[in-house]
């Protein structure tokens, strides 16, 4: 477990997201825990946040109180600022003895379970068995017809909200149909930090529609290999989406027993900002050719699927630009260069196209097609579909591939 310095002397704000709105002409702010720690937001005051802002871990309670009182011409005291902090520990909101004894136990309670429960369902999509089906049955009344060329190899899918996925969702998973019994390998990318670069999990994971079994075999394999093994962690997987919004669409398409051997990815930002280089990286030669090597020695089929998102711009990830009808058709026209090299199939292209943009455009998606593509390397690419949502203050773009021998 990672070890926190804890002095509630000096508090630590834990990483929250804070997102402002009105509510009978007060301005307030409701706080979400991104990792899922606090189960439940809390609603609190703008002067509230800006104390917690102080919490940095370097300020004292006198320190606190002093930068209160510059900022807003009054005195605040100090007991009210230990009152604040045992209130915050309470829920959660602080690195302290609390949230470690805490933390420990949900990671106890997850590690021993053997199965991931979908931690989303209710949220981002139905919680009801006959409502998730009837949903998906609207989603795929239209689905494609062709069949694919061969093979099928792997799939490129978003992991956006199906809301704004819908359609691309739909031209992608609608070449799983029919396709039988077989190994999903699904990469996706992990939203927050990571201690490696991949995070394998040897969990079953279940939904709403059922329970999808890990893959006995591929995991065994796995912990057979020096290198491989120490990339299973499971703590990562406990509430992340970018997997878990891939598993109703695979069970609504295949309707089969089929297993997986879920990987969430880390960050590439060190080779892309060139610190490290990724084509002479040991790590990451590793990691691909040993993974190269279970798949062959695992002998059966498989297929390996990336939910990974494109280009993030806009006021909601931080850019202060208008987001014109020319700024959406330069990044669209970014994203094509994307786009080939993924139809080539190409990794190292497609590394290079984003490192030479800076990343400016947050390709989310960047480390799991990365690996993907990495892996698939012979197959055949092709882009089937692709959209750029946009609200006109900001967007997300994402695209469906399918990759496959012929």
């Amino acid at each position: 477990m990672r070890l926190y310095k804890i002095d509630m002397n000096f508090p630590r704000t834990r990483y929250i997201e804070a997102h402002p709105f009105k509510q009978e002409g007060k301005e307030l702010v409701l706080l979400k825990d991104a990792e899922g720690i606090m189960e439940n937001p809390l609603i609190v005051s703008k002067d509230l946040v800006f104390l917690l802002s102080l919490m940095d871990g370097t300020r004292s309670l006198r320190d606190i109180q002093t930068e209160y009182t510059k900022t807003f011409g009054k005195l605040l005291h100090i007991e009210h600022i230990q009152q604040l902090v045992e209130d915050m520990d309470k829920n959660l909101l602080l690195f302290s003895e609390n949230f470690k004894q805490h933390l420990a136990a949900l990671k106890k309670t997850y590690e021993n379970d053997p199965v991931r429960k979908p931690y989303h369902a209710g949220k981002s999509y139905q919680a009801n068995r006959m409502e998730l089906l009837a949903f998906l049955d609207e989603m795929f009344r239209t689905e494609k017809k062709e069949a694919p060329k061969g093979r099928i190899t792997g799939l490129l899918a978003p992991h956006i909200d199906y809301g704004r996925g819908a359609e691309v969702y739909r031209d992608t998973y609608s070449y799983l149909k029919g396709q039988g019994k077989s190994l999903l390998i699904i990469f996706g990318t992990s939203h927050y930090p990571t201690e490696k670069i991949w995070s394998i999990s040897s969990k079953s994971f279940s939904t709403p529609l059922d329970t999808i079994q890990n893959s006995e075999e591929f995991c065994r394999l796995i912990n057979d290999n020096d290198v491989l093994k120490d990339y299973i962690d499971e703590w990562p997987h406990r509430n992340e989406h970018s997997i878990e919004l891939q598993l109703p669409l695979i069970q609504f398409m295949i309707q089969d027993n089929f297993e997986i051997l879920p990987i969430l990815t880390g960050s590439l930002h060190e080779y892309v900002a060139g610190n490290k280089n990724i084509e002479t990286d040991q790590e990451l030669i590793d990691i691909i050719d040993n993974f190269k090597s279970v798949l062959a020695g695992y002998g059966k089929p498989y297929i390996i699927i990336s939910g990974a998102d494109l280009a993030h711009i806009g006021a909601q990830f931080g850019d202060k630009y208008s987001l014109d009808a020319l700024t959406l058709d330069q990044s669209a026209t970014k994203d094509e260069e994307l786009l080939r090299c993924i139809s080539n199939v190409d990794a190292d292209g497609f590394f290079k196209t984003i490192q030479n943009e800076g990343d400016e455009r947050r390709i989310c998606g960047l480390t799991p097609i990365y690996f993907q593509l990495k892996l698939l390397e012979g197959s055949t690419g092709e882009v089937v579909s692709y959209k750029q949502w946009t609200d006109g203050q900001s967007s997300v773009s994402f695209a469906g591939g399918l990759f496959y021998h012929k």
